[in-house]
């Protein structure tokens, strides 16, 4: 958000400083290649912030859609998501934006509790880990016990004794992700 004001404010500084030179041209008859030079500054500026604007929204936008198509337990968004957040692509975003974090330590521990595959589950949890390492192991562990006592829940009141498995899956996945790093892995 900081971002598109800051976007915001050049654009209006160069709206007012291109008003002066529009109302000159517009006093006199002005031929087309004045008029051209009139708008020059404004267009300078608009045409990079546009672009700019574009691509910060194709961004949120794309990290959307995967945070999204996570939560359905896509394997491909899946893969990517938690590529983004071992390679830090998603680390000042999340810093700033704790709305954005959860969403995805939720996707994260929804896909894990949905995932059968262990290649899967593995990327799964080494993003877990790298979401730790960043200084969020609190938040991962209060998102883990949140959904854990959502499915005991669950299972208490329907007695889904099928859903036993996932409750102990996320149970083993909040122990390992309670367990102190050890020193290799602190220097990540």
């Amino acid at each position: 958000m900081k971002r598109f004001s800051v976007a915001l404010l050049l654009l209006l500084t160069c709206m007012l400083t291109a008003f002066p030179s529009l109302a000159q041209g517009s006093a006199g008859a002005a031929s087309g290649m004045q008029t051209l030079k009139n708008y020059a500054p404004f267009l300078a500026v608009l045409i990079p912030l546009a672009a700019y604007l574009t691509a910060m929204y194709k961004d949120w936008r794309s990290a959307q859609g995967t945070l999204n198509k996570a939560f359905q337990g896509d394997n491909d968004a899946v893969v990517y998501m938690t590529h983004q957040v071992q390679h830090n692509e998603w680390k000042r975003r999340m810093k700033r934006h704790p709305g954005f974090r959860r969403e995805v330590i939720t996707a994260l521990c929804l896909a894990w509790s949905v995932q059968p595959a262990d290649y899967i589950r593995a990327l799964l949890f080494d993003a877990l880990l790298c979401v730790r390492q960043q200084g969020y192991g609190a938040e991962t562990l209060q998102v883990l016990d949140r959904l854990l006592r959502q499915y005991e829940q669950y299972c208490t009141r329907f007695c889904a004794t099928g859903f036993t498995p996932v409750i102990d899956d996320m149970t083993t996945l909040r122990h390992a992700l309670a367990e102190p790093l050890p020193a290799a892995q602190r220097k990540r």
